[in-house]
C-alpha cells in the first residue's frame, strides 16, 4: 500500500494524518496484544509457548497477564486523550452542527475504550475509520492494495450470492402465488395495463408513423408494381375480361385501360391512406382505433388469464435463470 505524499500535502491536514498514523500503529499493537493475551489464557497455547520460550512464558504469566487490564488502561488513556483533542479540533473547525454531536458520531471510539470483554474489539472500527479517511483524501489507495482487492472481491461475492438467493426466493414465491390463482394477473391487467392503454395507443401510433416513413416510402414503387401485377393476373383469369379482350380492335386496348385504371385507383387509395397516417388529423383517428382495440384485447377472460399466467411464469423462470448466473465466477475466469 503506497502513500501519496502529494495528496497528503494538498489535504492541509498533515498534523491530523500524522496523529492518525500514530494512533493506527498504537491500536494495531493493542489489538495484537489483546489477541495474544486472549490466546495465552488457553492452556494449550500456554504449554506450547512454555516449551518454545520458557523464560518469556514464565515472565508474561507472572508479571503481565494477571495485570493485563492495568496495562490496557495505558492505551485507553492515550485513546481518550486523542479523542478529546479531536473533539476540540472539531469544535474549533465547526465540523458538526452542534459541539456535542462529535461523541455521538464517533461512539465506537468511546465504547471501544471500555477495557472489558468484547468492547475492546470495537477499536477495530477506529482502524477502519482512519483507513477510510486516508483513502478518502487519496493519501492511500485501498482499492489498488492487495488487502483492498481481496476484501472488495469477496465482499462482492458475498453480496451477490446473498442477493441472488433472496431474489430467487421472492420470484419463486410470486410463481407459487400465480399458480395458486393469485389475483396478481388480474391486477396487472386492470391496474397497470388498462389505465395505460391511451399511452400504449399513442406509442403505437408513433411507431406506425415511423414504419410508414422508414419502410413504406422506400418501397412505394415496389408496392405499385405489386398492385399492377396482381390486378393484371386477376383480370387475365376473369372469363368476362377474357371475352371482352376478344372484341376486335378495341378489346385489348379496353382491357389495358381497365387494368391500368383499377390499379391506379387502388394504389392511390392505399398510398393516400399510408401517407395520411403521419398527419395530425389522422393520428387522432388511429389513436382512437388502437385504444379501442387494446381495450378489447385487455378485457379479462379465462383465456387471457391463462395466457398471462403462462407468460408470467415463463418470464420469471428466465429471470431466475439469469439470477443464478454467478457473475463473480465469470469475471474470475475472464
Amino acid at each position: 500500500m503506497k502513500v501519496n505524499i502529494d495528496n497528503l500535502k494538498r489535504s492541509h491536514q498533515i498534523t491530523l494524518f500524522a496523529i492518525d498514523g500514530v494512533m493506527l500503529l498504537l491500536i494495531s499493537l493493542n489489538l495484537i496484544w489483546i489477541i495474544f493475551d486472549t490466546l495465552f489464557a488457553s492452556e494449550f497455547i500456554r504449554h506450547g509457548l512454555t516449551w518454545l520460550m520458557p523464560g518469556f512464558s514464565q515472565f508474561y504469566g507472572e508479571k503481565i497477564h494477571p495485570d493485563f487490564v492495568t496495562y490496557d488502561l495505558i492505551f485507553v488513556a492515550i485513546f481518550l486523550t486523542e479523542f478529546v483533542i479531536r473533539w476540540i479540533v472539531a469544535i474549533i473547525q465547526k465540523t458538526h452542527h452542534r459541539w456535542f454531536f462529535f461523541p455521538f458520531v464517533h461512539w465506537y471510539d468511546l465504547v471501544g475504550c471500555i477495557p472489558v470483554g468484547s468492547f475492546r474489539w470495537l477499536r477495530l472500527l477506529r482502524v477502519i475509520s482512519i483507513l477510510y479517511r486516508l483513502n478518502k483524501y487519496g493519501v492511500i489507495d485501498l482499492k489498488n492494495s492487495a488487502p483492498g482487492r481481496f476484501l472488495i472481491k469477496y465482499y462482492n461475492v458475498l453480496v451477490e450470492e446473498i442477493s441472488d438467493r433472496v431474489v430467487e426466493n421472492v420470484l419463486s414465491g410470486v410463481q407459487d402465488e400465480v399458480r395458486q390463482g393469485s389475483p396478481v394477473v388480474d391486477k396487472i391487467l386492470t391496474e397497470v395495463l388498462i389505465p395505460q392503454k391511451t399511452m400504449i395507443a399513442n406509442w403505437l401510433t408513433v411507431k406506425i408513423n415511423e414504419i410508414c416513413d422508414d419502410v413504406y416510402l422506400p418501397n412505394q414503387a415496389a408496392l405499385r408494381a405489386y398492385i399492377e401485377d396482381s390486378f393484371s393476373d386477376s383480370l387475365s383469369q376473369d372469363p368476362k375480361v377474357a371475352a371482352l379482350e376478344t372484341v376486335p380492335v378495341v378489346g385489348p386496348k379496353l382491357v389495358e385501360v381497365i387494368d391500368q385504371t383499377i390499379s391506379d385507383v387502388v394504389f392511390n387509395i392505399v398510398n393516400g391512406l399510408l401517407l395520411d397516417i403521419g398527419k395530425q388529423e389522422t393520428d387522432q383517428l388511429v389513436t382512437e382505433l388502437l385504444d379501442g382495440v387494446i381495450h378489447k384485447l385487455l378485457q379479462p377472460s379465462d383465456e387471457l388469464n391463462a395466457a398471462s399466467k403462462k407468460v408470467m411464469l415463463e418470464a420469471i423462470d428466465i429471470i431466475k435463470d439469469q439470477v443464478r448466473i454467478q457473475r463473480w465466477r465469470q469475471e474470475a475466469i475472464s
